[in-house]
């Protein structure tokens, strides 16, 4: 299955024992997330090494370059006048712009993209649709 991760998504991803680490490699999920979403992660850089078992930042960032596709902007800015009317946040429109655009759902634990007219599951109900 293929799904949208947010920055959240992609923090616990950092760790190989969580369960989004595990839900991706028992599934063979294929993810996508926004480009920016990099320069997100390195402003916790010092954070994600602390909390991380892969080791120094450079290494989580190759792993995660391996399960998620990095989507350039260029690739869905225009779903993202349609995403910014569907969400509450315009910092996340880009999330719900990519969903739009390759017709996937998101993988979020945040509430407000429940009441963005795009699918999108929590960690807990992706757990329950994959069992």
């Amino acid at each position: 299955m293929k799904f949208v991760v947010d920055a959240n998504i992609l923090f616990a991803l950092a760790k190989f024992s969580s369960v989004a680490s595990l839900l991706t490699a028992k599934h063979d999920l294929k993810l996508f997330a926004p480009d920016f979403a990099l320069v997100e992660l390195y402003k916790y850089k010092d954070e994600l090494e602390k909390k991380s078992d892969i080791g120094k930042f450079k290494d989580i960032i190759e792993s995660l370059k391996k399960r998620v596709v990095f989507v350039d902007n260029n690739e869905y800015k225009a779903f993202l006048k349609k995403a910014l009317s569907l969400i509450s946040d315009p910092k996340d429109a880009a999330y719900i712009a990519i969903a739009l655009k390759f017709s996937l759902p998101i993988w979020s634990n945040d509430e407000h993209f429940k009441h963005s007219k795009v699918e999108a599951y929590t960690t807990e109900e992706l757990i329950k649709l994959l069992s």
